[in-house]
């Protein structure tokens, strides 16, 4: 329910939760905690899906959420479609913004404000590297990013563009190139469009999608995996053993 957007938080082991910030930004699709101090956390915000509204982007809160400071905003219309953190370097961060308006017959995904950001100061300051050598041009609209737990120089970006689908990085984001257009992960991409990548090797990708798309080559090349349910829309793996995983879905 839109009613109930914003951050919650439990102190007590997710018996009880309470509200404490960003109820206006509704859809908040990914919260990253920093990795010695449990009261910073940064939310990637996607705001009203609607219509235009200004509590969107990425904030930060140093306070466990009893205030929130927006560190990335480019429109009303603009908000963070994903967000993670180099492992273990709370300073570096890459987010993605997406454009996206939503009418009760239409979908408008991408246009201005629709890119990837990076972050080397924990967040405080950010450069757009959409433009980066390698990465496609024009339009572009929703955006998934991953760094290789076992190679922090290693990046994937999965993107919604003409030209679109997994592209990656072996400098941290400096230059790009094209690993798959492959139509199984990038199909209906205002739905999915999210990557992840195995805490031990750098080349074990996973995107879901409608099937669940594991690759083994770097994104070369993906097959579907069987799973209980379709429409995949989001995935957790153990950072000690990369073959225990819980994949979100919409099967009910």
């Amino acid at each position: 329910s839109e009613g109930l957007g914003g951050v919650w938080r439990s102190d007590d082991a997710g018996r009880t939760w309470k509200n404490i910030g960003l109820k206006d930004g509704r859809h908040i699709i990914r919260l990253v905690i920093h990795p010695r101090d449990p009261n910073t956390v940064w939310a990637a915000v996607v705001g009203h899906l609607f219509g235009p509204n200004e509590e969107r982007g990425v904030y930060k809160t140093t306070d466990g959420g009893k205030s929130w400071k927006r560190v990335l905003y480019v429109n009303n219309q603009t908000g963070a479609s994903d967000l993670v953190m180099e492992p273990g370097n709370p300073s570096v961060l890459y987010a993605g913004l997406w454009r996206v308006i939503r009418t009760p017959y239409s979908l408008e995904s991408g246009g201005e404000g629709s890119g990837l950001w990076k972050s080397t100061d924990g967040g405080d300051t950010w450069t757009n590297i959409s433009a980066k050598k390698g990465l496609p041009k024009g339009v572009w609209g929703i955006v998934g990013v991953a760094v290789a737990p076992s190679n922090p120089d290693k990046l994937y970006a999965i993107i919604e563009n003409a030209n679109g689908g997994l592209y990656y990085s072996n400098d941290a984001g400096e230059s790009w190139s094209l690993a798959s257009s492959d139509n199984n992960i990038r199909q209906r991409a205002w739905y999915y469009t999210k990557v992840f990548v195995d805490p031990k090797n750098e080349n074990l990708v996973y995107c879901p999608n409608v099937g669940f798309m594991r690759s083994r080559d770097g994104g070369r090349t993906f097959q579907s995996v069987p799973t209980p349910h379709g429409d995949h829309h989001d995935l957790w793996i153990d950072p000690e053993d990369g073959n225990r995983m819980i994949v979100a879905d919409d099967g009910g």
